[in-house]
């Protein structure tokens, strides 16, 4: 169970509660958005307000499917398309937060983690552009491309022989003396 600070605590029981979701994607540089119109700052990190511009798909978690969320920003400046374009998406991590913000200073009470996702695909429509992220849960149930063998560990790392005899151990047959052996 997770613990809540006093101060969020008193946030959520005010009358007008004031959330706002930060998002963190592994960009070069690191890309960190809020929903709020304006920037929050959480954890030393300054989170973009995306405010309107940016969207992201509602959450629809159905039992035994963990379904993958899109991120969307609009309006983006043509050189910025140009650095979306450079640098891949997929593999990158991504971390959502809610953030619990005081009514009144607007300052960040708490950032409860929402989920670390993986962003898998980059869309780029004219000045939007989009990228959708899958859970972990999605990435794990996806078949490994690599095996415990020699040969995929030649793949990886040549000249490492650390799985060099791994078939041989395995099948080799160790005989044992007798108990009667040890007791004389």
């Amino acid at each position: 169970m997770r613990t809540m600070t006093t101060a969020a605590a008193a946030a959520l029981s005010a009358p007008q509660v004031t959330v706002a979701l930060l998002v963190d994607m592994a960009f070069s540089p690191a890309l960190r958005l809020a929903s709020s119109p304006v920037s929050i700052v959480w954890g030393g990190n300054t989170y973009l307000g995306a405010g309107s511009l940016g969207a992201l798909d509602v959450v629809r978690d159905t039992s035994g499917d963990a379904q993958a969320l899109q991120f969307t920003l609009s309006g983006v400046p043509s050189e910025n398309l140009s650095l979306a374009l450079s640098q891949t998406a997929r593999g990158r991590a991504c971390t959502i937060r809610l953030a619990i913000l005081n009514a009144v200073t607007h300052a960040v009470e708490d950032a409860v983690l929402i989920g670390n996702l993986v962003l898998d695909q980059l869309t780029i429509n004219g000045p939007t552009i989009g990228v959708s992220a899958l859970p972990m849960a999605r990435i794990f149930s996806r078949p490994k491309p690599l095996r415990y063998t020699d040969g995929d560990q030649q793949t990886i790392s040549a000249g490492d022989r650390a799985l060099e005899y791994l078939v041989s151990q395995s099948t080799h047959r160790d005989v044992w003396p007798a108990a009667s052996w040890g007791r004389k």
